[in-house]
């Protein structure tokens, strides 16, 4: 149920409502659109007659509201603008809020990026949650749209053509910005779908362990950073060949190349490895612990590689070794086996178990003291026993079974279609860390891990919109890493920047950054002198009905950043001289127009080539004198003076 307003005074029940006697709420019935009656709570009963409303009240009945209630109709005191900044700068700078705005239209565009918002805050995909969560939120859209709109948007105006097409212009995103190689991921999402007019469905397993409805999906990612590039939905619970050669042909019509297929155990079939080497896909494949493959590997070599340092793979505890073996028992084709012991997580599993098994048998052991027979929870009884002893009871263990749970913790066992070694092998296993982030998010983060929709279209609409999610988040997780921050801290920390609401009725910024905040902000050219702007556009949305509904990151900001260090000293009029007065004549040191035009000229010129040392060849001495030398003494026929 939304925010009742108990702090509120009651009001008259509506005419058209009814009272639930078993708890008291009122709601209204109507049709859900495939022949079904809905219920629609808004508020609580106080008496026949009279209620305290909810939010879905105030929505539906905007004119009772406003006249029970016009002097209380204020202002949220604080819109929390950090998601929306950070949403708005992520869209940008990886080019996808624009390709949503061409794709879909600014209306459900901007729904849309409000939908992943608040899929990526609050991890889950509850519509009926989504005006009360959203109101205090800057949006995109104009307003928090109700559970029923996003359920209309869901199922008729998001088609699946609009959806490819959306995939189509991310893809060529994608290829633009240098994405040529991609590795593929199929879920096992097994998600419970409660759908009754749908093609997507199949009955299976599904991880609520009934044999109920499943839908599942293909995934590709750029593996260097973690970038989905695309996706497809899939009928049932397992993807075969016609899946792979459609998400191939689609991604080499963009010029991205499939390198292989990383498999989770869910996966772990033959049918699927037949497939792979039927479409010559390299793979990587986590095994179930009950494979044939692992529990050879665990008999020849567990003991073996168990902290032996010659076994060690990477600096974290980890250690393997591989070997040629078969996968499975009643099939004779072979696979590389890399069995590997993780030393942290296997401690720390043990240490899990035991303490498990101990608390399980002292509150067996105080049923046993109550005069009560103990029972042994479902999961610990391979490792505990109850004899009776005489009219009482006694807790036993099991250690063989005990010690051998034990030993195998901290074991797996990946297998490869090449022989790669161990350590490379592992490498290429947690690539899948990318996209099971991924995956995590569109099943559990973000609230995908039960598909709430009730037709095909819903279903395709909905993992459309979790896709775009998904590339919001992984731009963030991948900002955050660089930074060396834990992303769901950071969510949290950047969701409580706000604009608070001032006296003249008008939102202000008021510079609450913190360092991680601006950080992160920055990453997608978002700065702290942006909010002020923000919150003037926030302003003039609220007051002026003309307005683009297209958001854009303001440019040339009219506030100049900050110069770190003191200001300059501003000099005083009495400090500043006047100019001296020039004397007549041409100033000391300077050329009259002849000398210039002289130099000018001497620069078009090709400069003389320089002399080199020594008599030029070719020359000559300088020749003799004619006039014969003096001799000693005087001349003849000289006269004295």
């Amino acid at each position: 149920m939304a925010h009742i307003y108990w702090e509120l005074h009651e009001i008259p029940r509506p005419s058209d409502s009814y009272i639930n006697h078993s708890d008291g709420r009122v709601f209204l019935m109507s049709d859900d659109g495939h022949g079904k009656k809905k219920r629609r709570v808004i508020g609580h009963a106080t008496s026949e007659t009279m209620m305290h409303p909810n939010d879905l009240y105030k929505y539906l009945y905007p004119s009772l509201w406003a006249e029970y209630y016009s002097d209380r109709d204020v202002p949220e005191h604080e819109l929390h603008i950090g998601m929306y900044s950070l949403s708005l700068g992520v869209g940008y700078s990886s080019g996808l809020y624009p390709i949503i705005q061409k794709v879909y239209g600014p209306l459900y565009g901007n729904a849309i990026m409000d939908y992943a918002m608040y899929s990526i805050m609050d991890r889950t995909d509850t519509t009926q949650l989504f005006p009360d969560r959203m109101a205090g939120e800057v949006l995109f859209s104009k307003e928090a749209f109700s559970d029923s709109w996003y359920s209309d948007l869901f199922h008729t105006y998001m088609s699946e053509d609009d959806n490819h097409r959306f995939r189509m212009e991310w893809l060529k995103e994608c290829s633009r910005r240098g994405i040529t190689k991609a590795w593929i991921s199929i879920d096992g999402s097994n998600n419970d779908c409660e759908v009754q007019r749908s093609d997507l469905c199949e009955k299976g397993n599904a991880k609520s362990h009934k044999n109920s409805d499943i839908v599942s999906f293909i995934w590709a990612l750029d593996t260097r950073t973690g970038t989905p590039i695309t996706y497809f939905v899939n009928n049932g619970g397992m993807v075969d060949s016609k899946a792979f050669q459609k998400m191939a042909a689609f991604l080499q019509s963009a010029g991205i190349e499939i390198e292989g297929v990383i498999l989770d155990r869910g996966f772990c079939t033959h049918d699927v490895f037949q497939m792979l080497g039927q479409c010559e896909y390299p793979y990587v494949a986590m095994l179930k612990s009950d494979t044939y493959g692992h529990t050879k590997m665990m008999e020849l070599h567990a003991a073996d590689i168990k902290w032996n340092v010659r076994y060690v793979v990477g600096d974290n505890g980890l250690f393997g070794i591989a070997e040629e073996q078969k996968v499975f028992g009643n099939h004779p084709e072979t696979a590389w086996i890399n069995l590997y012991f993780d030393g942290a997580n296997g401690t720390a599993r043990s240490i899990t178990l035991i303490r498990k098994i101990r608390s399980a048998a002292r509150q067996m052991n105080e049923a046993i003291l109550n005069r009560e027979k103990p029972s042994v929870p479902k999961d610990l009884a391979p490792y505990l026993s109850v004899t009776q002893n005489g009219r009482s009871w006694k807790v036993g263990y099991k250690y063989d079974a005990w010690q051998k749970a034990l030993d195998e913790k901290g074991f797996c066992s990946i297998a490869s279609s090449a022989n790669l070694g161990p350590e490379v092998v592992d490498r290429l296993y947690h690539l899948r860390d990318v996209s099971e982030k991924q995956y995590m998010i569109m099943k559990s983060q973000l609230g995908y891990d039960t598909t709430r929709v009730h037709s095909t279209e819903s279903i395709e609409s909905k993992f459309a919109a979790c896709f775009i999610a998904s590339i919001l988040r992984s731009e963030v997780s991948r900002a955050c890493k660089r930074l060396g921050y834990d992303t769901n801290q950071m969510l949290r920390e950047i969701d409580r920047v706000a604009l608070v609401l001032m006296t003249d009725g008008l939102y202000a910024s008021v510079n609450n950054l913190s360092k991680r905040q601006r950080e992160l902000l920055n990453e997608f050219d978002i700065r702290p002198e942006h909010f002020k702007l923000f919150a003037d556009d926030v302003n003039r949305r609220r007051l002026n009905p003309i307005n683009s509904q297209v958001h854009q990151i303001p440019e040339g900001t009219a506030i100049p950043q900050k110069r770190r260090g003191r200001p300059p000293k501003k000099k005083l009029e009495e400090d500043i001289l006047p100019a001296p007065k020039r004397k007549p004549g041409r100033p000391k040191g300077s050329k009259n127009k002849k000398t210039l035009e002289r130099e000018a000229l001497a620069k078009t010129l090709p400069k003389p080539e320089k002399r080199k040392p020594g008599r030029p060849k070719g020359s000559k001495n300088k020749p003799k004198a004619t006039v014969p030398k003096r001799g000693p003494g005087r001349p003849r026929k000289d006269n004295n003076k």
